[in-house]
């Protein structure tokens, strides 16, 4: 259940630091726990979470408190994500890697970043009805996408949108204050919309290594929040998770085998294959899939040889590994680094 599921108390903290110490009680109501605990747990659970932001919307003096809290937070609010989202290579795959990984973060909400056209979409639902307090987490998740495109783009970018599904609170006018660009209400959905090609312009703070490293820590973190019977998204995010750590040196080149994984989601290799198939997916075609993945983005950094990348993915030479590569994109890697 995602009542149970593990989630930062990094935003508790900052709401306890924020309110008066005699009210603080009030703030941690029916959850539990206690400041001692929030001062030595990296984790609450989502349902605590949840109640903290319902007890803080009570005890709230001014309506936009949620704005004001999203106001509060920074990129060490945010751990490996918020870092793996500055060192990405684009703005795209900056978005890109908030979406995929916000839930370790935000276990009760779902995220999508997707393309329609000439756009692409930062899209916020939640997990579950969270009635009036659904407006409160737009409002600071949206204010994380907001703040995050204006450190890479370093000002207000043109064609971008923040879109809110609810009609104008009472105290609209206060957003002009929180978000930098500009926003409409009553919309579809509750995101960002953005035009694609600002998704292609380069982060300031990228850097691969710490870029690699992050997202490896937010893998580890996402399969705490997986749903245990959804054997496609565990296998995914465990080959990813490889072929990540390859990049940090700490994995060697071997690609892992239909039994190792089994073995690491303990079940035994003839039940994974069972899963998969009532997914309608199969092991071979998911570890391709994340070889194929893996080579497109080594081949974009000078730094590794097609040989070492045919290494990296496990093929005994560079001529398998070139043979796959053109099955792949039609092409060779040579070739295609050249485009």
């Amino acid at each position: 259940m995602i009542d149970d599921l593990p989630t930062p108390a990094t935003y508790t903290r900052v709401l306890l630091q924020s309110t008066p110490a005699k009210d603080r009680a009030r703030l941690l109501h029916l959850t539990d726990l206690h400041e001692e605990f929030l001062s030595s747990s990296s984790s609450i659970r989502a349902d605590q979470q949840i109640q903290v932001f319902r007890n803080a919307q009570k005890m709230a003096t001014r309506p936009d408190w949620a704005l004001s809290l999203g106001d509060q937070l920074n990129v060490n609010s945010h751990g490996s994500l918020g870092f793996a989202a500055l060192s990405a290579p684009t703005l795209g795959k900056s978005l890109e890697t908030l979406a995929a990984f916000a839930r370790i973060r935000a276990p009760y909400l779902s995220f999508k970043f997707e393309q329609s056209q000439d756009r692409f979409y930062f899209n916020v639902e939640p997990e579950f009805e969270l009635g009036d307090l659904e407006i409160a987490l737009d409002e600071i998740v949206l204010q994380i996408v907001d703040s995050l495109i204006t450190v890479v783009l370093g000002t207000r970018g043109p064609g971008i949108k923040i879109m809110l599904s609810y009609p104008a609170p009472a105290y609209a006018d206060n957003y002009a204050r929180f978000f930098t660009a500009p926003y409409e209400f009553s919309q579809a959905f509750s995101g960002v919309e953005l035009p694609s090609g600002l998704c292609q312009v380069p982060c300031p703070l990228h850097d691969e290594q710490s870029y690699v490293a992050s997202l490896a820590r937010c893998r580890l973190a996402l399969a705490e929040v997986i749903d245990p019977t959804d054997a496609v998204s565990r296998v995914r995010n465990l080959l990813a998770a490889h072929y990540e750590y390859l990049e940090t040196g700490t994995k060697n080149g071997e690609a892992p085998t239909l039994e190792s994984v089994a073995g690491t989601l303990c079940m035994s290799p003839r039940t994974l294959i069972r899963q998969l198939a009532a997914q309608d997916s199969g092991y071979r075609e998911m570890l391709e899939k994340a070889q194929k993945d893996t080579a497109s983005r080594l081949l974009g950094q000078a730094r590794y040889s097609v040989y070492e990348i045919a290494m990296l993915l496990g093929y005994s030479d560079a001529a398998n590994f070139g043979r796959a590569f053109r099955r792949w994109f039609g092409m060779a890697p040579s070739q295609y680094r050249r485009q």
